[in-house]
């Protein structure tokens, strides 16, 4: 007698697999939903802009300016 049931183990993978898929659909309508996709391009843009000014004000202090 096998110590591991491969029927069982099957079943469980399948299960796991179910939960896992449910999870990423779940997450994907919630990202849709709260429209993350542009909530992060526009933080992208404001850290960018951020960088940049952050960048010149380095740039003036230490060119003497």
């Amino acid at each position: 007698m096998p110590l591991l049931n491969k029927d069982k183990m099957m079943n469980g993978f399948e299960k796991v697999v179910d939960g896992v898929n449910n999870a990423a659909d779940k997450a994907g309508r919630y990202a849709k939903e709260k429209e993350l996709d542009k909530k992060i391009d526009q933080m992208a843009h404001s850290l960018e802009e951020g960088v940049k000014d952050i960048g010149k004000s380095f740039k003036e202090t230490f060119s003497g300016k």
